[in-house]
Formats: structure tokens, C-alpha cells, sequence
């Protein structure tokens, strides 16, 4: 028994020793003495909005301008701006400079000026999120700037002159309705998912542009207006009251659609699509437009029309002048399926059909005509022209089974 009792005395007090082990270091204390002044908890409003605001505080106007961006930096609206009467609304004046209208609106004071002006030569700007509206000499100016990027703008009204004018850049997600020019865009530039509608011209573009995923619809005047060297893709233009795509020497169209432009009042066009010499149309669709749907005019040459729909336009569906190539198109219901009023064009493998006057029409000399099919055409094939080439006609109009060998004949069905 009692060295039972030991035993539990010893074990009793190793538990009171730990106990008081352990209250002893959780009442130790560090040193009291700060190591340094307290430091910022919070950020400064430099930090949470590192941008200045437009305002005349900050950007003083002058007796042309309501604001003034002097200064290199990003700076953005607070709310709806109108400009003063008689002047631009925010001129800008310096290099690599941003401007968020914030989603806010700037809106014109009156009389013939602008409402982003860059007057002088400058680069690196941006201009983006908000509405530019009512400004007679023009939305957003910066015709004199290189490497100008104007996105998810929507510039209206600007009845005077264009929505936005772009010397050297890019635009992208942009809306233009009601300027005089919906957008304008120097050479070298590039505008992506935009759209211009009611408009006189939608879209006007130097050379070398590139014009991809926009729309040009109920503008009075061109949908597209374009210089050479220019490629346009995946675009619409329809309903305009001129030509829908217009574009100069050496341009590629492709995959676009362009109907039902009509020509109204004085007015010149009506196409769907008028190129120059050396271009590339393909893919596209020309429906429905006054005049022809696919055009390259005369005196050019060395065009190529490939895998293209034209239907039911009041003249012809494909038109082309010289040493063209016209190949795997099919043209349906106009007046002339394929037209080729001069010398040295392959037509080669279209289809031509319900076309009110002739499917094929070559009227110039030395043409090549191969593997062509023709239905229902008042008449289906005139070559009148001297030294042209063609493979023999097989006319299947009553049906049968076809006896010509030839891989290079035309077939009227």
C-alpha cells in the first residue's frame, strides 16, 4: 500500500508541475517598444484610381476647346459632358494618352467642331467606352495620330462629317448611325466588328486596310468605300443607296454578302460588288442588288471570281473586262448570268440558270470557256467573238444520256 500511494503522489505532482509550465508561457510577454512608425493600412486614391478626370480642374480648356489633355497619362469622364458652345469638346495635345469616356456621353454645344479633336501629329492614343454625339465637323478626330486604337464607341449624329475618323490604328466594336461618314480610316489601318448604318457612307478606308466582321446597312450612299490593297472578310453590306463594297486594285473580298444596294436618286452603283484590276472576290454572295452583282468594270484585268453566288440582280451576276478568271459560280435568275465583254477571261466550271436574258455571254475575243452548266436561260450560251476556245455543247435540254467524252464541255440541261 504504500508504495501504491508514491506512485500517485509522484504522478500528481509532474501534473501540477506542467500545468504551471504552461500558465507561465502563456502570460510571457514580448518587448513593448514599437519597432517603427505605424505603416498604411490603406491604399491612396492615387492607388485605387490611378487616372486623372477630365475636368477644368485638371484638363483647362482654351477659347477653342472645352478641355484640353495636355499631358501624357489616362484620364476619364465622371458623367455626361457638353461641350461649351463654339468650341471642340476635348482636344487632345499629347502622346500616349487614354481616354474612357467611362460610358458617359459628349455631347456637342453647337456649332461646327468636334468632339475628340487631335489637332497636330501625335501617337499612341486611345479612345474608347462611351457616346460622341451631335459634333457638325465630326465625333472623334484623330485623322493627324499613328498607332490610334477607338474601341466600343458609339458615335451619332455627327451629321457634318464623320463619326470617327482614324489616321493610322485600329477600331474595333464600334457603332456609327446618322454621320455624314459613318467611320474613315487612313492607310494601314484596321476596323473589326463594326457597324455603320444610316449613315451617307458607311465605311471609307485607304489603302492597305483590313475590314473584318462589319456590317454596312441602310447608309444612303456606298456601304464600302475602299482604296486599293485592301482586304475585306466575313462583312456585310446590304440596302445601302449605292454600291455595297467598292475596293481598288489588287484587293481581296472574301466571304462576305453583299445585296439589295440600290442605287437612289442621282446616285451612282447599285452593285453588290465593284472591284478593280488584279483583285480576288471569293466566297461571297451578291443578291439582289440594281445593277450587277459582281463587277470589275471595263479596262480591268486579271481579276479572279471564285466559288460565288449572284442571284437575281437586275443586270448580270458576273461581269468582268479582261484576262480574268470567272470559276465554280453559280448565277441564277438575273439578266445575264456571266458577262464577259473582252478578251482572254477563263470561265470555267459555273453554273448558270433562270437567267432573263443569257447564262453566258462572252462578246470579246480570244476567250476560254470550259465545264460550264446552263439551265433555263433565255439563252443559254453566245459567243460571238472570234478565236474563242470552248469545249463542245452538250445539249441535254430533252433529257437522255450523256454521249460526250469530253472533260471539257459545257452542258446546257
Amino acid at each position: 500500500m504504500k508504495t501504491r500511494l508514491t506512485i500517485i503522489q509522484r504522478a500528481a505532482l509532474l501534473l501540477l508541475l506542467l500545468v504551471l509550465n504552461l500558465q507561465h508561457s502563456a502570460l510571457a510577454q514580448g518587448s513593448l517598444t514599437p519597432p517603427g512608425p505605424p505603416a498604411p493600412t490603406m491604399k491612396s486614391l492615387d492607388q485605387v484610381e490611378a487616372r486623372t478626370i477630365v475636368n477644368a480642374a485638371n484638363t483647362p480648356g482654351d477659347g477653342a476647346n472645352t478641355f484640353i489633355i495636355s499631358a501624357p497619362g489616362s484620364y476619364y469622364l465622371t458623367g455626361n459632358i457638353t461641350g461649351a458652345p463654339g468650341k471642340h469638346g476635348i482636344s487632345i495635345q499629347a502622346d500616349n494618352v487614354t481616354l474612357d469616356l467611362n460610358g458617359f456621353a459628349l455631347i456637342s454645344g453647337g456649332g461646327t467642331f468636334r468632339g475628340v479633336n487631335v489637332p497636330a501629329v501625335q501617337k499612341n492614343l486611345c479612345v474608347r467606352n462611351g457616346t460622341v454625339q451631335g459634333w457638325a465637323d465630326g465625333g472623334v478626330r484623330t485623322d493627324l495620330a499613328t498607332s490610334t486604337l477607338a474601341e466600343k464607341l458609339r458615335l451619332s449624329g455627327n451629321v457634318g462629317a464623320t463619326g470617327l475618323a482614324l489616321g493610322n490604328g485600329s477600331a474595333r466594336d464600334c457603332v456609327a448611325s446618322s454621320n455624314a461618314t459613318g467611320f474613315v480610316v487612313g492607310n494601314g489601318a484596321e476596323i473589326k466588328d463594326c457597324t455603320a448604318t444610316a449613315n451617307t457612307t458607311g465605311f471609307t478606308a485607304g489603302d492597305r486596310t483590313m475590314i473584318s466582321s462589319c456590317i454596312a446597312t441602310v447608309n444612303t450612299g456606298a456601304g464600302f468605300n475602299c482604296g486599293s490593297f485592301v482586304t475585306i472578310i466575313d462583312s456585310t453590306s446590304s440596302r445601302n443607296g449605292s454600291t455595297g463594297i467598292t475596293v481598288g486594285d489588287d484587293s481581296s473580298v472574301i466571304h462576305c454578302n453583299s445585296s439589295r444596294n440600290v442605287a437612289v436618286g442621282t446616285s451612282i452603283g447599285g452593285a453588290g460588288i465593284f472591284a478593280g484590276s488584279g483583285c480576288t472576290i471569293a466566297d461571297c454572295t451578291a443578291g439582289n442588288n440594281q445593277f450587277d452583282g459582281i463587277s470589275f468594270g471595263f479596262g480591268t484585268i486579271g481579276s479572279t471570281v471564285r466559288s460565288c453566288t449572284a442571284e437575281a440582280n437586275g443586270s448580270a451576276g458576273i461581269t468582268v473586262d479582261s484576262t480574268c478568271q470567272v470559276v465554280g459560280n453559280t448565277c441564277d435568275a438575273n439578266h445575264f448570268g456571266i458577262d464577259a465583254s473582252s478578251n482572254g477571261n477563263r470561265i470555267d466550271g459555273n453554273s448558270c440558270s433562270g437567267n432573263t436574258v443569257r447564262g453566258y455571254s462572252m462578246s470579246g475575243n480570244n476567250n476560254l470557256i470550259v465545264r460550264n452548266s446552263a439551265h433555263g436561260n433565255a439563252t443559254n450560251y453566245s459567243f460571238p467573238g472570234s478565236a474563242t476556245a470552248s469545249g463542245p455543247i452538250v445539249d441535254m435540254t430533252a433529257g437522255g444520256t450523256i454521249a460526250s467524252t469530253s472533260p471539257w464541255a459545257n452542258f446546257s440541261y
